[in-house]
């Protein structure tokens, strides 16, 4: 929905609470609490138009939620109604439609207000700090040491000193700032992503989500590319599990102890250059460190997210990790389509780009298919148990296709997703898959 869509949404929600008059100094009867709670509905349903909505500036679009945080949109909208309903009575002399008209004016001038730049900084885990610093597409990776953190007190006094306040209380907010960091910060690896947005919550939001969509990246390259995992504090912290089985009637006993979580710190610079290269890692650090990314640079980012995401819960549950690699491999041959034919296609497409051999792609199209019945069982019952080897298939299918279209022509070249559905038609017609479907 366009902003200026949602704010007509908004004047006339306005409007329809001016003509039911003023809920707040009235006792309710039983027969209008429904009415009540409807215009409670129909009031989160205004904010959410809106915070989701888009603005042109330009020659492109503008969306409302990268550059204000939720909190910050909903309070305009409740500035706007107290301004056009005139709770407080200061403007009896003006028209309600004045009123009302100067408010959504108002309310449209804080929306398209210019973002100014943010940056911010997030203390993660699995790094291996001797690498630091290191930047991977918009995340610059830096080490918490005395010097660095010495920058960021100075930032934050310089701030400090600007201010009004009295001066033991600007002497208080610097002590405490010290404190803080040092005790959160001092020695761990940080994550600073520079962004653009028009509140601090706001842009503590669209950081998180690039640094998210940075991690998964890397995870992807987890296994054999990196060994380790990158991650949020709190989120995957390493440890030793132990599980101890007793038999029942006492005649076995069996112990399993093993480590879960990233079993290294991860060395962003420990990659071999040939291998980086042959991987795709340098590609996909050029894609997200770009601000407009093309079609295909888009569909890549989302399957290999979706695939980061597989990587990290292979230990603990692999029948989410089985699922991400499912929809990785269906974001990655298919996009955006929705037909009755999507796992028609996602064999055929599936078994084209993985399989080097007519006798290969018809083996991958019957596995693909097999797959696709778990994935099903999984999203409809919820317990599926999937084995090691269900898991390890879709991985090396997904891992497959997603590096083949990321490193090798003519796919490197495509801008656009009708040009990679295209080539998946083109090679099917012309005979490179030559496998009936009742296979």
């Amino acid at each position: 929905m366009t902003m200026e869509d949602a704010l007509d949404e908004l004047e006339s929600f306005i409007t329809s609470l001016e003509e039911k008059g003023d809920l707040s100094k009235r006792k309710l009867e039983p027969s209008e609490i429904g009415i009540f709670l409807r215009y409670m509905d129909k009031y989160r349903e205004c904010l959410n138009e809106l915070y989701f909505s888009k603005y042109k500036r330009k020659s492109y679009s503008v969306d409302i939620y990268k550059q204000h945080s939720k909190k910050a949109v909903e309070l305009f909208i409740q500035e706007a109604i107290l301004h056009a309903l005139d709770i407080n009575h200061k403007r009896p002399d003006k028209p309600f439609k004045d009123r009302l008209g100067e408010s959504i004016n108002k309310l449209r001038d804080k929306l398209i207000t210019s973002p100014t730049h943010w940056k911010v900084h997030m203390r993660i885990g699995g790094v291996a700090p001797e690498d630091l610093p290191y930047k991977f597409g918009k995340v610059e990776f830096w080490i918490a040491d005395e010097h660095n953190l010495e920058k960021l007190k100075d930032k934050h006094n310089a701030i400090v000193d600007s201010r009004t306040e009295p001066l033991e209380t600007k002497e208080f907010l610097k002590t405490d700032f010290e404190d803080f960091i040092k005790r959160y910060f001092f020695n761990h690896p940080i994550a600073t992503v520079e962004v653009c947005a028009c509140d601090g919550e706001a842009a503590c939001s669209a950081a998180r989500r690039e640094l998210r969509l940075t991690m998964d990246v890397i995870n992807f390259y987890s296994g054999p590319d990196l060994g380790a995992q990158i991650y949020f504090v709190g989120e995957l912290q390493p440890t030793r599990e132990v599980l101890l089985a007793f038999e029942t009637h006492q005649h076995s006993y069996y112990q399993l102890p093993r480590r879960i979580g990233p079993f290294a710190l991860l060395s962003l610079k420990d990659i071999e250059p040939s291998r980086a290269e042959k991987v795709g890692f340098y590609r996909i650090n050029e894609i997200l460190a770009k601000d407009d990314r093309s079609q295909i640079e888009e569909r890549i980012l989302a399957s290999v997210q979706w695939a980061g995401r597989a990587a990290v819960k292979l230990q603990q549950r692999p029948e989410e990790a089985f699922l991400h690699y499912a929809i990785a491999l269906e974001t990655i041959m298919l996009g955006r389509q929705e037909n009755k034919e999507i796992a028609y296609k996602l064999r055929m497409r599936t078994a084209l780009l993985a399989g080097e051999t007519l006798e290969k792609r018809t083996e991958i199209k019957k596995e693909v298919r097999d797959l696709y019945d778990i994935r099903s069982e999984i999203v409809h019952s919820g317990h599926y148990e999937v084995t090691d080897a269900d898991v390890g298939k879709i991985s090396k299918l997904t891992i497959a296709c997603i590096k083949r279209i990321l490193t090798e022509k003519p796919f490197t070249s495509m801008t656009k997703e009708q040009e990679i559905d295209n080539w998946f038609d083109q090679a099917m017609l012309s005979g490179r898959l030559l496998v009936d479907d009742a296979q």
